[in-house]
């Protein structure tokens, strides 16, 4: 099986899954505890779909059949780090949301360790620190890291900006420069203007970066450098464990910069803050 989780790797998957194939994925996802103790007669009974489907669909996460994916899903479901995310219902007290929110936020920051590529990080770490100018595009709930982003470069000294709007992202994306950096974040990777303006960035010869849970969507596919967060819930959920895992990567970013860029932050880092100092003083 891939190193890769298997409830993780099945919820990146679903965007670019057939019909068929979402429709036992999600089950999955849904009824992990079920699945493991049912042939695959039962199982294609209980989501609607043949045996075929369910095989292909093994295959598609690196297995080697049913039995053996259901072997690999009972140990991972059995782990100390067993997959939770539970949801929040009408009947809950506050104390269970609470709960609930601080569990999802968590295992979200858990899971998008577990996916974080480190080489691609150091290449957009580096990337961005030789980078003329910066700027990052992002629509909706994204904007939140998108901003981030901004403020952590604008603190290094590095020229920044972050364009929350579709036509400026555009405007933005055709003049950049192959001594430029074009960073895209959306969770699901579906925002079509995001999209755009990644590839108009890259047709100006600009280094794209992009940030996404989903590594088959169109945002991810106009990336050189391809970052990803693991959270639950479908491509249109906008949840608070997405902006605690896009957030998280940022702070990586953000620290690696200063790490790895010490000489050139550092002195950039001490005039900004002495620019605020007085300002506020």
């Amino acid at each position: 099986m891939s190193r890769e989780p298997i409830l993780l790797k099945l919820k990146s998957l679903l965007p670019s899954l057939a019909e068929q194939e979402r429709k036992a994925a999600e089950y999955i996802l849904q009824y992990p505890y079920d699945v493991i103790g049912w042939p695959i007669t039962e199982f294609s009974r209980a989501c609607g779909v043949s045996n075929t489907t369910i095989i292909r669909l093994c295959r598609r996460l690196d297995g080697d059949g049913y039995r053996r994916f259901k072997i690999e899903l009972a140990k991972e479901i059995g782990s100390p780090d067993s997959l939770v995310y539970p949801e929040v219902r009408p009947e809950d007290p506050l104390s269970a949301i609470a709960e609930k929110i601080f569990a999802a936020n968590i295992q979200a920051l858990r899971d998008t360790l577990k996916v974080l590529d480190l080489e691609a990080l150091n290449r957009a770490v580096e990337a961005i620190l030789a980078a003329r100018r910066v700027d990052i595009y992002a629509i909706g709930g994204a904007g939140i890291a998108a901003r981030e982003l901004h403020f952590k470069c604008m603190q290094l000294g590095i020229t920044a900006n972050a364009y929350l709007d579709s036509q400026m992202q555009m405007m933005s994306a055709s003049v950049l420069t192959p001594h430029d950096v074009g960073i895209g974040i959306s969770h699901s990777g579906l925002h079509r203007h995001t999209a755009e303006a990644l590839r108009l960035a890259r047709a100006s010869g600009a280094t794209i970066i992009s940030l996404t849970s989903y590594p088959d969507s169109p945002v991810a596919a106009e990336a050189d450098i391809a970052l990803y967060t693991s959270t639950w819930g479908s491509p249109s959920q906008d949840s608070p464990s997405v902006r605690s895992a896009q957030l998280a990567v940022v702070d990586v970013i953000y620290e690696a910069m200063l790490v790895k860029g010490r000489e050139q932050t550092q002195e950039k880092l001490g005039r900004v803050a002495r620019a605020i100092a007085e300002h506020i003083t």
